[in-house]
């Protein structure tokens, strides 16, 4: 299979550009991300920390169920900024919901129950080797928002084509398990056929037994593909190695990663 075919920089800088009516957030890739793929690399404000594939909602709110993933989270200046841009899928939503990024904050109403394909393009292109963070707010009725923070990785290459039901998994090879708690696994299934149903299964592998760890089915859109992201909510999830799977009609396609401590063994 034709997998990314991308190159980080070495070079890092701090810069902030407007987006659209508001300004994105955009910062060096953090250390963490340059070495090992997928730890947590917070931003901060005056009260609480925040990391990317983290939500803001109450616990009585129904619309908590929902799940955001990024089609892809690295990507280069001009696929942010040429087509569609940043692309996402939230799901488990109803007709009537509302969703708007703070790229754009643009209003869209939800016009059918299950998935919502959204994207939105930047003004101008970021640096490489930069972040660009953003938030995607949902809203319910009078329920309370949700606010989804999301970062996506800028970095220099060409992406190129993939063969029918690639599997593309970020991180790719490696990460910790407070990154894997706190970011998830973000899965796309690209190149299936338009409303095809991707089944994506998690499997951890223990004492060479491979154990289901979670799983989840998503309808591709237009774009012929499907993401979700997979994240252990309630506690941090054991070490070891994984492996994701996905299908969609006669394609399967699959990915190891190793989940590393973040706290070495004493």
């Amino acid at each position: 299979m034709k997998k990314l075919a991308l190159a980080a920089t070495v070079a890092l800088g701090i810069s902030a550009l407007a987006a659209g009516p508001t300004a994105a957030s955009i910062g060096p890739a953090s250390a963490a991300e340059s070495g090992t793929e997928g730890a947590a690399a917070d931003r901060t404000d005056s009260n609480h920390t925040v990391s990317s594939g983290e939500v803001d909602s109450s616990d009585d709110s129904t619309v908590k169920i929902a799940d955001l993933a990024l089609k892809y989270r690295t990507m280069t200046p001009a696929e942010v900024t040429e087509g569609k841009g940043i692309e996402y899928t939230i799901d488990g939503l109803e007709k009537g919901d509302r969703v708007s990024t703070s790229l754009d904050n643009i209003l869209h109403t939800v016009e059918k129950h299950g998935a919502f394909d959204g994207a939105v393009a930047m003004d101008k292109k970021p640096d490489v080797g930069s972040n660009v963070e953003f938030t995607v707010k949902l809203e319910r009725g009078d329920e309370p928002e949700r606010v989804f923070h999301e970062r996506v990785r800028i970095i220099e290459g060409d992406r190129g084509d993939y063969d029918d039901g690639t599997l593309e998994m970020d991180p790719e090879s490696t990460m910790l398990d407070e990154g894997l708690y706190r970011e998830g696994l973000n899965l796309t299934m690209v190149n299936c056929s338009a409303e095809d149903t991707v089944a994506f299964t998690v499997y951890r592998k223990d004492d060479d037994v491979r154990k289901k760890v979670w799983e989840k089915s998503q309808v591709t859109g237009e774009d012929k593909s499907a993401s979700v992201r997979y994240m252990p909510r309630e506690n941090m999830p054991p070490t070891g190695e994984y492996e994701a799977v996905a299908k969609c009609g006669d394609l399967e396609d699959s990915a190891t990663i190793e989940v590393d401590p973040t706290e070495p063994p004493a």
